[in-house]
């Protein structure tokens, strides 16, 4: 119940203060288990999330934000899970590849930061690719765009009205590969190839907020 009022309050928010939308959300599995790969921008990135799920999913989210009050059970409630960032954590990699073997959809961003420079993002984690290889999982590529501009990180207090977007990719089913040292550099290029086609979801919806942008001033200059 918790999970589901959370839900249609952060959903309700995202729509009526940043006037939320989800592009292709017919791509998205109807049921886990699969592992979903979004751009790290801001901390507003897990509400926006509620513009894109159908259904129950859980994520990754910093380790310290369990630490606060209310807010850790608020999150462990509704199944997220801590992470250490910087480096390997194998507790909450076990945890995800638990979830998924129950039929969870996870949610990662495998950039790990969101401070990082936007046009230069970070190598990707492979994690994701490893979960989805272990648990035989489609993975689903989401592009956010607008989260960085409403609530940069580094900011306390979000904007309010800047139009935040997301865009569902078509779910991709990875070669078969053996989670093994020795093909390191092949779980690594197929992270990269999932980011990358993330990134063109991103490109996607900066292109068509451009071109509203465009018809938006034409319609002034016409009026004026």
């Amino acid at each position: 119940m918790v999970y589901w009022i959370s839900y249609y309050i952060f959903k309700a928010f995202m729509k009526v203060f940043y006037r939320g939308k989800c592009y292709d959300q017919h791509n998205l599995p109807r049921q886990g288990p699969y592992v979903g790969v979004i751009n790290h921008n801001s901390l507003l990135d897990i509400p926006a999330m509620a513009l894109v799920v159908t259904h129950r999913a859980s994520a990754m989210v910093k380790h310290s934000l369990f630490d606060v009050p209310l807010l850790g059970w608020w999150l462990r409630t509704i199944k997220m899970f801590p992470v250490i960032r910087g480096g390997s954590d194998d507790q909450a990699f076990q945890q995800a590849l638990a979830l998924l073997r129950e039929g969870y959809a996870v949610f990662l961003a495998p950039e790990g930061t969101r401070k990082h420079d936007p046009n230069e993002p970070p190598r990707p984690h492979t994690g994701f690719v490893r979960l989805a290889q272990l648990t035989d999982s489609l993975v689903v590529p989401v592009g956010l765009y607008g989260t960085r501009e409403a609530l940069p990180p580094g900011a306390v207090f979000p904007k309010l009205f800047v139009p935040v977007a997301a865009k569902v990719g078509e779910p991709i089913k990875l070669d078969k590969v053996e989670v093994t040292l020795e093909n390191k550099a092949i779980l690594q290029e197929q992270a990269n190839q999932v980011m990358a086609r993330v990134y063109e979801l991103v490109d996607e919806l900066a292109a068509m907020r451009n071109k509203k942008k465009l018809t938006q001033q034409q319609s002034c200059a016409e009026e004026t």
